[in-house]
């Protein structure tokens, strides 16, 4: 099953580890910058405006669409329920 995380970006959801909202986040160059000391590559497809990060396995990619409706889409497939 795959995630469509906004514009052509998508991941398998096996890849998937976890989905974090960025909207209310303050300090949001702080956390870009603490991701970047530890080495993960970051993707940026949100054109400026994050609103989630979706961390795979191999990278972290930012995106413009809210971290509830990307829980919603992973609902809706039957293999994989996240709370």
């Amino acid at each position: 099953m795959f995630l469509h995380l906004g514009g052509l970006m998508m991941i398998r959801t096996e890849e998937l580890i976890a989905v974090e909202n960025l909207e209310n986040l303050t300090a949001l160059d702080d956390w870009f910058e603490q991701q970047r000391r530890a080495a993960q590559q970051v993707v940026d497809i949100s054109e400026g405006k994050p609103k989630s990060a979706i961390y795979t396995d191999q990278k972290i990619v930012l995106s413009a669409i809210a971290s509830t409706t990307l829980k919603k889409r992973l609902n809706q497939s039957p293999r994989k329920q996240v709370f």
